[in-house]
């Protein structure tokens, strides 16, 4: 993201997961000096008997008496990251529509590997698959711990590049991060696909393949090469998510876009995509490319 009037919004549920993506929000809004606004979801329709009869006003003040307890540990976590302007608010709706429906004003959605009620494994139901999938801006899902360490300031942002129409704006965005972050940017295109295309690539041969790969970045980043972020270039003959879960081990942030090549506004996120959520040693920055 940039600098920009727009806010980053985070969400929070009362869980250590949440309380995670806030801190790492608030430091994020200070590096860019962007508002951060803290939403907690009520999730009302949940209350409602029969999906018919409204619950009683009593159970809803107890709810929202928890929501702004949460949100005040939220916001003084979220200020002592530095973050320059913080607002919370109560929504009444799902956590995952309420995130979605402020990502239609937001720089950037921030949320949590899970939290309350999430369902594990490679389920769409989650929070964050469901806002990686549908938001309208920029989604980060915070994972790992190691993000947090001491000395993580020194480990590069990671970008994975795979030559889609979609590469320059999300080179842009991981340079943006890397600058912000006063780290080396490291930029990684994977070439093997999975499943492989012999009807399009009958013969492959690696070495060709690597120096298309070298073009492809080359000339992708040039532009920057006389910036202020270092960039080193990585071309490997793998499968992307596998290569770009190994890079997060040691990454302090990896980007990549919402859909690999021929990917369909819509659908759900690509494999590479749902695979990084899920597996991804610290924070992702999903880039939103669907028109």
């Amino acid at each position: 993201m940039t600098t920009t009037d727009r806010p980053i919004v985070t969400g929070v549920d009362g869980s250590g997961e949440a309380l995670d993506a806030v801190r790492w929000a608030g430091r994020t809004a200070r590096l860019h000096d962007a508002p951060l606004e803290i939403v907690h979801a009520l999730d009302f329709p949940a209350l409602l008997a029969g999906g018919v009869v409204p619950p009683p006003e009593e159970m809803r003040d107890v709810l929202r008496a928890h929501g702004n307890r949460y949100l005040r540990a939220a916001r003084e976590i979220a200020e002592a990251q530095g973050a320059p302007a913080v607002t919370a608010r109560l929504d009444p709706d799902r956590a995952a529509q309420a995130l979605i429906e402020a990502s239609r004003k937001a720089a950037l959605v921030v949320v949590g590997s899970g939290g309350h009620g999430r369902l594990t494994g490679l389920l769409a139901g989650s929070v964050a698959s469901a806002v990686g999938a549908h938001a309208c801006s920029d989604v980060v899902v915070v994972r790992g711990d190691t993000w947090d360490e001491p000395g993580a300031e020194d480990r590069p942002v990671v970008a994975g590049i795979d030559g889609s129409e979609q590469s320059t704006r999300i080179l842009a965005t991981a340079v943006a991060e890397a600058k912000a972050r006063h780290a080396r940017l490291v930029v990684v295109h994977a070439s093997a696909d999975d499943p492989p295309r012999p009807e399009t690539e009958p013969h492959l041969d690696p070495q060709a393949s690597a120096e298309a790969g070298q073009r492809l970045l080359a000339g992708l980043t040039g532009e920057h090469d006389a910036g202020d972020v270092r960039i080193d270039r990585v071309v490997v003959r793998s499968h992307p998510r596998r290569e770009l879960i190994g890079q997060s081990t040691t990454a302090q942030l990896v980007v990549l876009g919402d859909r690999g090549r021929g990917g369909f506004p819509g659908l759900l996120l690509g494999s590479t995509g749902q695979a990084l959520l899920h597996n991804a040693s610290c924070p992702v920055y999903l880039v939103r490319t669907a028109t």
